[in-house]
This record gives structure tokens, C-alpha cells and sequence, in this order.
């Protein structure tokens, strides 16, 4: 058997996410990412290796090999597309800021609050606090991303239109997260207090956004 052959009788091996064993190039490599974030999540970036994705993907080592050239690549790639993924939302300008901003929070909290980036977060926080490599990697990739979170963007846009008065955008963006997500989203990381409803959080998050917007209107 030629070593194409035994490479894609690998690949047919049944995956143990259940899905079906015929796959094109995009199936797989998102199959691999999926099996990384399964294997970073249950067992550490230091115990995950290459076969243990190999293995949990239904894949061939081999497979991995022609989409990632190394477990850091891999990994980079995952949590770059996984955790740190853009966030779009384009607000309506026609509505009240209080009902823009609203909107926008509202949608990364249904991207941020998925099972999937939770058990990335609580893994990448808990590598970055015992490994530099580790640390320096998700640094470097955090300023790769742009800050995905598009919270500046429209924080300037008000800023210049002089509909807030924003000395400093990258941290009243950092404020008004910690005002409307900061604390929900603590919560379900470490798991210290009961999720709040949609209502609730949507409650909390209009209740911080009336707090914010007040203390940064402009003065005569």
C-alpha cells in the first residue's frame, strides 16, 4: 500500500467526535482544531502532543503535518482563530448610543459566553500564569489580533463625532468592559457565582452602559 493510501486509510478512521469519515480539506483542518481545543482543554498545552490530536481527530500524524508544521503552530493557529477570533457588529447610527452600545455588548457576550472560548480562556489562563513560552505567545498574538473586540472602533467614532469626550480610547474601552462583561464573565470562569439569565445579563450590561455613557458625555 502506498504511503497516500495508508494516510487516507487513517483518515477514515472513526473520529471520536462521531462525524462522518469522508472529509474535504476544510473539514479537516477544522476536525484538527477541534481536537487541539479538546486536548488543550482536558490536558494542558505541555501534555497535549501531536499524537494525542492525531488520535482524538481520527486523523494520521502525517494529516496534522501538511496543515501545521508543529505543535506551536498548531496551537497559534487555534487559539489566533478560536479565543481571539474578530467579533463584527456594526451598530445601526440612526439609533441611540445607549441602544448601539447595547447591541454591540450583547453580541460579544453570545461570542465570549460560547462553551468552546470559556475552556480556551480558563486553559490559556491557566498555562500563562506557570509558563513564560506560553505567556509570551499569547501576549504576541493578543496584539496580532488587533484587540478583536470592536469596542474602540466605536468608542472613536463617537469620540471624533464629539458625542463623548474620550481622552483615552484603549482604556475607556477596558472600563466599559469591566462595567457590562467583566463580572459575568468571571463568573463563569471560575464558576463563583450562578449564570445570569439573557434578561439579567441584558439588564446588567444596560445599567453599566447608562453609568459609562454619563460620566463621558461631553461638558459645556
Amino acid at each position: 500500500m502506498s504511503s497516500q493510501s495508508s494516510s487516507q486509510s487513517e483518515d477514515r478512521k472513526q473520529p471520536c467526535c462521531g462525524r462522518p469519515a469522508q472529509l474535504d480539506e476544510a473539514e479537516r483542518r477544522t476536525r484538527i482544531l477541534d481536537a487541539a481545543s479538546a486536548v488543550l482543554t482536558t490536558h494542558g498545552y505541555h501534555a497535549a502532543s501531536m499524537d494525542s490530536i492525531a488520535a482524538c481527530s481520527g486523523m494520521s500524524k502525517k494529516t496534522l503535518y501538511q496543515f501545521f508544521d508543529s505543535k506551536h503552530a498548531l496551537f497559534e493557529t487555534l487559539i489566533l482563530e478560536r479565543l481571539f477570533a474578530p467579533i463584527n457588529y456594526t451598530p445601526l447610527p440612526s439609533d441611540p448610543m445607549e441602544k448601539q452600545l447595547l447591541g454591540l455588548m450583547t453580541r460579544i457576550a453570545a461570542c465570549m459566553f460560547c462553551d468552546e472560548r470559556l475552556s480556551l480562556l480558563r486553559s490559556v489562563i491557566t498555562e500563562t500564569s506557570r509558563n513564560p513560552a506560553v505567556r509570551q505567545l499569547v501576549a504576541d498574538l493578543f496584539q496580532l489580533s488587533g484587540r478583536v473586540l470592536p469596542i474602540q472602533n466605536w468608542l472613536t467614532t463617537q469620540s471624533e463625532a464629539g458625542r463623548l469626550d474620550i481622552p483615552d480610547i484603549s482604556e475607556a474601552s477596558d472600563l466599559l468592559f469591566g462595567m457590562t462583561l467583566g463580572g459575568p464573565m468571571l463568573g463563569q470562569l471560575t464558576h463563583c457565582k450562578p449564570n445570569r439569565s439573557q434578561e439579567q445579563l441584558e439588564a446588567f450590561m444596560a445599567y453599566g452602559i447608562r453609568v459609562f455613557l454619563e460620566g463621558h458625555r461631553p461638558t459645556a
